[in-house]
């Protein structure tokens, strides 16, 4: 990255980040700049959509939470958090309070990279070629649905939870904030459908302008997976069922050999989209990371989470055998899935389309690309699995358990499968209200009673 770019990309992390969450009432006077003034030219936009990814990489979002807050809100049946981070500990013991850390910077860090997507947006017309216009444009809007749509699956009720037309969700934001005066306006929550409405038509405008092939950034493929999830978690089965296997069948991906190699190598075969992190940069190795939190190794990571659901695996499972292992420290059980600082985040990867197009085929009754069969089948036998003989819903549920675990799925399946959350102490049903993280108490004080609570939390 040339330098210029690095210190664009500073400049956009520091100051935007600040503002885009909307709440920043005690920003001194120097610090309030509009940001669309740094931009002048197309090398100064192109700092500005690394300075977006680099938004995406950090520990608020993929480099550690939006992977680990779902698992820990699942976290009965999967996992258990030993850790000291009491922001940790309470998502994980369901004791979430309206001052939550991770809420808090969680929910601010997916705003600063929405905000610099709709800076960078606004800023096209500087662009003069029109397949790079094409590109920053598709690379922008992906961000920005991507981002609303997963904060509206931890901050709103389950679309199935209920009227998604009157639940409310998050605010949506489709225009820059770039001014101090800009940031003291507050815009109320949206309705859960209007936020899965706006990241819909953002994916599918970026699915349209994003290019086959885009480097170690987001590409069309990206944008379908996404689309992919979205209409899963609708239980939009056919639409699931499109753009999973739109990703299967034209995409240049393939499974990888071993269950191992997406978390041992970057950039597999298997990936579709994944954050790029090196030994210098990354989430964090010692408060923040996502091998900070799940390793367990002589040296590496602390140790915080230990696997309890180690047993749902065959004997013979590669995925028990090559990526469940006894700690170091503490002789827990962890998994082998985050164990290198510096290793890439695969976000996306094939294997769950092939679940997608498994699951909405059977639910559909339906053999598009493949049966649910011949799906299921290709990830176990991968694994070293028994084949299956038959399938059944139950069997394709298990399979995404078991092949998905660790990284970010848990809890929005149970909602979405109306599934119970059962503990040694509790059951807690899949739409209570302990599984829906709060609106951060700074961003409710900050607005002077635009932004509501949600229910079960005080302030």
């Amino acid at each position: 990255m040339k330098l210029r770019h690095k210190i664009l990309a500073a400049l956009f992390i520091l100051c935007l980040g600040s503002t885009a969450c909307e709440d920043m009432l005690d920003v001194e006077p120097k610090q309030s700049i509009d940001a669309r003034d740094a931009i002048i030219t197309e090398d100064d936009l192109q700092g500005a959509v690394i300075g977006m990814y680099a938004i995406l990489g950090g520990p608020e979002l993929y480099g550690t939470n939006l992977l680990l807050l779902p698992e820990l809100l699942g976290a009965e049946e999967n996992v258990a958090w030993y850790g000291t981070f009491a922001g940790y500990r309470q998502v994980a013991n369901k004791t979430m309070t309206s001052d939550n850390i991770e809420a808090q910077r969680t929910w601010v860090g997916a705003y600063a990279a929405i905000n610099l997507a709709n800076i960078i947006l606004s800023k096209l017309d500087i662009v003069s070629d029109p397949a790079t216009r094409d590109r920053m444009e598709g690379e922008a809007l992906f961000v920005r649905g991507m981002l609303h749509f997963e904060l509206v699956r931890l901050y709103g009720r389950a679309w199935n939870d209920g009227d998604p037309n009157t639940n409310l969700g998050v605010p949506i934001r489709t225009t820059a904030v770039t001014t101090e005066e800009e940031a003291r306006t507050f815009a109320p929550r949206n309705t859960v459908a209007e936020v899965y409405a706006q990241a819909q038509q953002d994916l599918e405008r970026a699915k349209e302008l994003l290019p086959e092939l885009n480097e170690e950034r987001a590409n069309t493929y990206a944008a379908s997976a996404f689309l992919a999830r979205l209409h899963l978690q609708r239980q939009e089965y056919a639409a699931a069922l499109e753009e999973a296997n739109r990703v299967i069948e034209e995409g240049p991906f393939n499974l990888n050999p071993s269950v191992t190699a997406i978390f041992r190598n970057d950039n597999t075969a298997e990936s579709i989209w994944e954050i790029q992190q090196n030994d210098q940069n990354n989430a964090g190795t010692a408060n923040d990371g996502l091998t900070t939190f799940y390793a367990d190794l002589e040296g590496i990571g602390r140790g915080d989470i230990a696997v309890l659901s180690y047993d749902l695996y065959e004997e013979q499972d590669a995925r028990l055998s090559e990526l469940i292992y006894e700690g170091f420290l503490y002789g827990d059980i962890q998994t082998g899935k985050w164990t290198d600082f510096g290793q890439n985040i695969p976000v996306v990867r094939l294997a769950e389309m092939y679940l997608i197009r498994a699951e909405a085929n059977l639910r559909l009754g339906s053999a598009v690309g493949a049966t649910p069969l011949e799906d299921i089948n290709r990830i176990r036998e991968r694994a070293g699995a028994t084949l299956l003989s038959s399938v059944t819903l139950e069997d394709v549920l298990l399979e995404r358990r078991l092949e998905l675990a660790f990284e970010g799925f848990r809890i929005h399946d149970i909602k979405r499968t109306e599934d119970v959350l059962e503990g040694d102490a509790y059951t807690i049903p899949w739409n209570s209200p302990e599984l829906v993280m709060p609106i951060p108490r700074r961003e409710i004080d900050a607005s002077q009673g635009e932004l509501t609570q949600n229910p079960g939390y005080s302030g």
